[in-house]
């Protein structure tokens, strides 16, 4: 058994410190005037605490706690492998080769008759074993699973190329005991025999339960001292043990920060020698350094920054890498010349060459640089002046060159930079002179070719004219997949469809019955080709959401609110053809500005769909009927509690719809303004239900809080499901909205099917 810990300062803290508060609807629109960014910045006082950081190695996951409480505010490795084996035929396991700490691997052979370990999708006939140990397979004539050995691990013979992650545990101190979470492996499920796939955890190095139901267990026996690990056992057959994880101090991981230094605006600009500070915005998650556990890259607002119809100077913009002990990894400094406010930076976060590693994708200009602290030199950053400004007297950025820059998420070393396509060209070409519509940005991590490995689409406009271009991440040099653009000439009447159709955000999912995904972009759907497959002609609206919400309809669909009051004001559509299924009503010159869509109510099938404006009654998304109240906010969603319906996320509260509150963080700050939105919300560990992120009020720190309740229904982490793990690289962008997986997570569900994946 191997526990490290790192950086003990004093003891242990229990109790959660929360505060159960109720939040009241969060209406706010946001038409083309845009949205009001997070400004200001107040005092701090931290009070009381320490701070204790703990890993887990390469099996676990950092873990820090037991901090003081802070308040005001800004408004704005060692491995312990598991054993090899040789498989017989019939599928049995006997011991074999094993792996040594810094040693090679010498496992066992395998005979025809055994299930094949690296995963896959029928029996076959052996394999490789599994990374980082030996193999320990299934028996003989079931699906085959993944080796257990060493962690993290492959598995799987599918399409989507997905990360390699470890087992996730948490242990955190309830009342009763010690709640403990963990993945289950998209390549580990077994939908047609479940009872196949099993956990066994271990406290102190004891085995306590074997759970065949769920991934997590109340341990009545632990303790503040206890440390838990946890091995699967496929087909009888006990893999490898993740590494020892010990008890975080509360239900929230403290990440420290170190927010940038503020400033003031030059000379040059309107608002000359205007103080600013900075928070902590939205943020993102990858695995940076290729050992199983998320990373997050956060970005840094200035109080100043801006929406697009807004006039004035800004700071500048920074993205920081952060270990979840608070270890920053590197700072990217985007320069003067990327403006800051929610539809300019947006980043995306994602393995695109298959290294292991994930990379980063954002839009920079000349005077941007790198996590190393150099200024860009590749491609057409080599010969630019870094000293040159290009903001107008009012803030705006309307000449200068514009790059794609694709940096190392290990080390922010920039990779690779190209010249940003589309160009900006005419102003006035987007749909007004001033420079709102043409700095609209929209991005994503998606799907799009067929060899499996994720590619990444940077838009720009959605107003009038719409852009969007995939990219290409590959042995470190960027290429374009495809070009999309609705600015052609007026003859081509099936693009012109797509004008004018955007919102502000999108969604990724395979809508239809190849394995690229699309790109749901509004009211209309891009093909993974880069061609228009269909619009409803609907217009642009604020936001969307993309999922399987109606039981008896065949395949995804996705809800929308509009814009435009002689439209109806929200729809829900078949994004195969855009045909409607449940359109809203049409409410003259309104401006539905927020609307949700998920399985909040048990007695309802399927999902329910609800909005602002006129119409704010709860519908079924399966007949369009009203089905209830409306819900007490129209904002995030998360998978919280044990059942299997979705709770509401809104400012820094999670709560029950027709329920009270289950989470308030009454020391925590949300973000985007009246968009009151959290940093991140993902399953980033633990089982399959998701954490949410949220900075404390002074940004001297982010929270991640994770739920305790068990639950009985398992499901494989949803970071293996290929849409679900796009939506996290997109929850970032613009407006932001929550993720949604490629399948139905509600009250009556259908076993997951099997995610058609890949784990290298």
């Amino acid at each position: 058994m191997t526990v490290s810990r790192i950086g003990i300062r004093s003891s242990w803290l229990l109790g959660t410190g929360l505060v159960i508060l109720s939040c009241g609807t969060k209406d706010g629109g946001g038409g083309s005037g845009g949205e009001t960014s997070t400004g200001g910045s107040g005092a701090a006082a931290a009070s009381g605490g320490s701070t204790v950081a703990l890993t887990g190695g390469s099996g676990g996951t950092l873990h820090t706690g037991g901090t003081g409480q802070s308040s005001g505010g800004a408004g704005g490795s060692s491995t312990n492998a598991g054993t090899g084996g040789s498989v017989s035929t019939g599928g049995s396991v006997s011991t074999g080769g094993s792996v040594s700490t810094g040693g090679a691997m010498t496992a066992g052979t395998t005979a025809t008759g055994g299930a094949t370990p690296g995963g896959g999708r029928g029996p076959g006939a052996g394999g490789a074993p599994a990374t980082g140990g030996a193999t320990n397979a299934g028996s003989a004539g079931t699906a085959p699973h993944a080796g257990a050995g060493g962690s993290p691990q492959t598995g799987g013979d599918g399409f989507y190329h997905m990360e390699r992650l470890d087992r996730g545990v948490v242990a955190v101190p309830v009342s009763g005991g010690v709640y403990v979470g963990w993945r289950m492996l998209g390549f580990e499920y077994d939908r047609d025999n479940p009872a196949n796939i099993a956990y066994a955890v271990y406290r102190d190095g004891t085995r306590v339960a074997s759970v065949t139901d769920s991934t997590n267990y109340l341990d009545a026996g632990g303790t503040a001292s206890s440390n838990y690990s946890v091995r699967p056992v496929i087909g009888g057959v006990e893999g490898a043990a993740s590494t020892d994880v010990v008890l975080w101090a509360q239900n929230y991981l403290r990440v420290p920060l170190t927010a940038p230094a503020g400033g003031n605006t030059p000379s040059s600009c309107d608002t000359a020698n205007e103080a600013y500070t900075y928070s902590a915005n939205d943020a993102s998650a990858g695995d940076l350094d290729g050992d199983g556990n998320y990373e997050l890259i956060l970005k840094w607002d200035p109080s100043n920054s801006h929406d697009n119809s807004q006039a004035g100077c800004t700071g500048n913009v920074y993205l920081d890498a952060l270990k979840l002990d608070g270890t920053r990894l590197w700072r990217i400094d985007l320069g003067p010349n990327i403006r800051a406010g929610a539809h300019y930076t947006q980043f995306i976060v994602y393995d695109f060459d298959g290294d292991g590693k994930a990379e980063m994708a954002v839009k920079t200009a000349p005077g941007t640089k790198d996590g190393t602290g150099k200024f860009l030199s590749m491609g057409p950053a080599a010969n630019d002046d870094d000293s040159k400004a290009y903001r107008q007297s009012d803030g705006y950025i309307l000449s200068g060159p514009e790059y794609l820059t694709v940096f190392s998420g290990f080390t922010g070393a920039e990779l690779a930079t190209v010249d940003f396509d589309q160009a900006r060209g005419t102003v006035s070409s987007w749909g007004d002179s001033y420079g709102n519509r043409v700095d609209r940005f929209l991005a994503t991590a998606a799907y799009l070719d067929d060899t499996g490995e994720p590619s990444f689409v940077m838009a720009r406009g959605y107003y009038t004219r719409t852009t969007l271009t995939a990219w290409n991440f590959r042995s470190g040099k960027l290429s374009q997949l495809w070009k999309f653009d609705s600015n052609v000439t007026a003859s081509d009447t099936a693009k012109h469809a797509y004008s004018g159709q955007g919102a502000h955000s999108l969604s990724v999912g395979n809508v239809d019955d190849d394995l690229g995904q699309e790109i749901v972009y509004g009211a209309m759907v891009v093909d993974n080709d880069g061609k228009g497959k269909c619009s409803t002609g609907y217009d642009h609206g604020d936001a969307l959401h993309v999922g399987d919400f109606v039981p008896t309809h065949a395949g995804l669909e996705y809800f929308m609110v509009n814009e435009d009051g002689s439209h109806p004001s929200y729809h829900l559509t078949d994004p195969k053809t855009c045909a409607p299924i449940v359109d809203g009503p049409v409410v003259a010159d309104q401006d539905t500005g927020r609307g949700d869509a998920d399985d909040i109510l048990a007695s309802n099938p399927g999902a329910e769909m609800w909005a602002a404006g006129a119409n704010k009654d709860l519908y079924s998304a399966t007949t369009g009927m009203k089905v209830g109240s409306p819900p007490s906010s129209i904002n995030f969603l998360i998978w919280w509690d044990a059942d299997e319906t979705r709770e509401l996320e809104d400012g820094t509260t999670i709560s029950k719809y027709g329920g009270s509150s289950l989470l308030n963080c009454s020391q925590c700050a949300s973000n985007n303004g009246t968009k009151s939105t959290p940093t991140l919300t993902a399953d980033l560990f633990g089982d399959w239900r998701e954490e949410v992120v949220w900075r404390e009020s002074n940004s001297s720190a982010l929270r991640i809080y994770t739920t305790t309740d068990v639950t009985k229904r398992r499901i494989y982490t949803l970071m293996h499901d290929p849409q679900y793990r796009a939506a996290i690289s997109w929850q970032n962008v613009a407006y932001n909205q929550p993720p949604h997986p490629s399948f139905a997570i509600g009250s009556g569900m259908a076993d997951p099917p099997l995610p058609n994946i890949v784990v290298k």
